[in-house]
């Protein structure tokens, strides 16, 4: 035993010292387009209280908030009269919003996140030290925390700036010049940016906003999940009250959600189209964050449990972690019509531990919009036996489906059975289903309330924005419209294979995740829990093996997975679900989002 012992600390300090490399340095391994390209960061709606709406900077589009939206860059939201709302930048910073406010995120990358409050009050909370530069800009003044601590930023109708310093300490910046404010200080300052004018104060009073700013920091300080994820994840306080984490002999420490016996992951939710990520999932289960853009789902022994990862690996973000497949001829009232490649039901499986994911995002992706959609690469595995292809399809309502007409239209979502999952379609790539506007909607609501109209248009600001390049909603969903009519009768960038093998080979760019792989016979190919280096089994060109916990290491055929559905009942009769229903209580009364994570009143499924 004294002699194991150094040696599992000396792998376990290898396995953190190449994850601090692949993130210290991204070009170390390849990584999916999006996690360090500026700008391309994703922040998640993680409260709403009362009527709050989003202006996408993709489209100008204005639409109901939701509860586990994303957020992007160019996104604005905005807060009622009597609302407020709670942005998570990462696992590291929030953003809390009070009433009637406007918010811009200017800039939305993992190095940097500058936000313009253009009216109203927010509070900036730094929880824990990250890697992360953070401003926070008004008309007057740039704000800039220089530790963690909570920074609270208001902006009145008449354009002058209160900043108040609750913890920590800020550089507070104009053209002219900087000031330094402490804990316990509040600057008043007015006057456009050329020429701002301040004077330091004692600090304003606590109020309802501070206090429920305290609760909260409680909520989240006292979650117990974050010891079994990785520090990149966020959202992780959410999965707390509803369910509970059981060691898996397999993959370890594992994630169960306190669920109705018929749930099954990806059921309830919507797919909602996201600038340059394309589809993306948008859950109604309010935990649903962390387990749908990070890890994978399994069927255990307890039922349905979501694997996060080693929690000293990188993880990345993913607007989803599923295969698609197309099924049938006129699924669900005979519509027929076809998504460009022969079916007339789109479905969908969360995919299990080290199964292969094929990404439908990044920069090859979404530059094929300024070309015509030609440079958008699909391939389609045809007469695939879905089934046998993924091994939560052979679970009882694992695999879902819609069909084509009502995919990313709120349209009603049903647990498909063996019969249906025999012969179809597997969609490795871009899912070929064009976007309408309503695709763009988090949820059904309709846009209410009064919000603020506010006056300002220019900002202080010290800390350089990267600029956001976005091809129009207009121009995606005509490249998406093309490609959907596209040929899937051969090989080639939108081509077709038969008999479950595997798509044609793409071209590639060096130095990025390799596109079309298919199977385990594809070494390069995404095999991990999470897309590119996280993917993989190894970091560091395949050194070191980073795999469940060090004691459990199996190869991935080995783990002892439940490749028949008998514990969830047979597939002879599917059932049907809407796409945004509310998850019913469950029986210990774990469901309520307490400790502050109020949901009554707002924009929600």
């Amino acid at each position: 035993m004294k002699r194991a012992l150094p040696i599992l600390v000396a792998s376990a300090l290898l396995i953190g010292l190449v994850s601090l490399g692949a993130q210290d340095n991204p070009n170390a391994n390849p990584e999916p387009d999006g996690q360090y390209e500026p700008g391309r960061a994703v922040a998640r709606i993680s409260v709403l209280n009362g009527d709050v709406s989003v202006r996408r900077g993709d489209s100008g589009e204005v639409v109901a908030a939701a509860q586990n939206a994303p957020l992007m860059a160019d996104d604005r939201l905005l807060t009622s009269s009597s609302s407020r709302a709670e942005v998570e930048l990462d696992a590291s910073n929030e953003l809390r919003i009070g009433p009637s406010s406007e918010v811009r995120f200017t800039a939305m990358d993992v190095r940097s996140f500058q936000i313009q409050v253009a009216a109203g009050t927010v509070t900036f909370r730094t929880l824990r030290a990250g890697q992360a530069q953070v401003e926070v800009d008004t008309p007057s003044v740039a704000v800039r925390p220089l530790r963690p601590g909570a920074y609270r930023v208001t902006v009145r109708e008449d354009g002058t700036s209160e900043i108040t310093v609750r913890l920590g300490e800020a550089e507070i910046d104009s053209q002219h010049g900087g000031e330094h404010l402490e804990a316990g200080q509040t600057m008043e300052a007015r006057g456009p940016a050329t020429d701002a004018e301040f004077q330091v104060v004692q600090g304003s009073p606590l109020d309802a906003f501070d206090r429920w700013n305290d609760e909260r920091d409680r909520y989240i300080e006292n979650s117990q999940s974050s010891r079994h994820l990785s520090p990149a994840i966020s959202g992780g306080e959410d999965l707390d009250q509803n369910g509970q984490w059981v060691n898996d002999p397999n993959y370890g420490s594992v994630w169960q959600p306190t669920v109705a016996p018929d749930w099954a992951p990806y059921q309830n939710g919507r797919w909602v189209w996201e600038d340059y990520y394309g589809w993306t999932w948008v859950s109604a289960d309010p935990w649903g964050w962390a387990p749908y853009h990070y890890g994978r789902w399994f069927w255990g022994a307890g039922g349905w449990a979501w694997y996060p990862g080693p929690v000293f690996a990188q993880p990345y973000w993913a607007p989803a972690y599923v295969g698609f497949f197309g099924f049938g001829g006129g699924f669900g009232g005979g519509f027929g019509i076809g998504v460009g490649f022969g079916f007339g039901g789109v479905g969908w499986v969360a995919l299990a531990p080290f199964e292969v994911f094929h990404p439908w995002w990044g920069r090859g992706f979404y530059g094929g919009f300024g070309g015509g959609a030609l440079g958008i690469h699909t391939a389609i595995v045809g007469n695939a036996n879905v089934y046998s292809s993924f091994r939560n399809a052979r679970v009882t309502g694992g695999a879902i489906g819609v069909n084509t007409a009502g995919f990313g239209r709120g349209g009603q979502f049903t647990a498909l059975n063996r019969a249906q999952l025999a012969s179809g379609g597997l969609v490795h790539g871009v899912l070929p289903v064009a976007p309408d506007r309503s695709s763009l909607r988090f949820s059904d609501r309709a846009v209410s309330g009064r919000f603020p109209q506010a006056r300002a248009q220019s900002f202080a600001s010290r800390m350089q924005a990267p600029r956001v390049e976005h091809a129009s909603f207009d121009q995606q969903q005509r490249g998406m419209q093309q490609m959907s009519r596209g040929n899937f009768s051969s090989p080639g960038r939108t081509g077709a294979t038969g008999g479950g093998q595997s798509a044609a080979h793409e071209w590639n760019r060096f130095g990025e995740p390799i596109h079309g792989t298919s199977g385990a016979a594809n070494s390069g190919a995404y095999r991990g829990y999470s897309p590119s280096a996280s993917n993989r089994e190894g970091y560091g060109g395949g050194a070191v093996r980073i795999s469940p916990p060090i004691v459990q290491q199996r190869d991935a055929q080995q783990r002892g997975y439940s490749a028949e559905p008998s514990s969830r009942g047979n597939y002879s009769q599917p059932r049907s679900f809407g796409g945004a229903r509310v998850a019913p209580p469950s029986s210990g009364g774990g469901r309520s989002s307490g400790g502050g994570h109020s949901s009554g009143g707002g924009h929600h499924r």
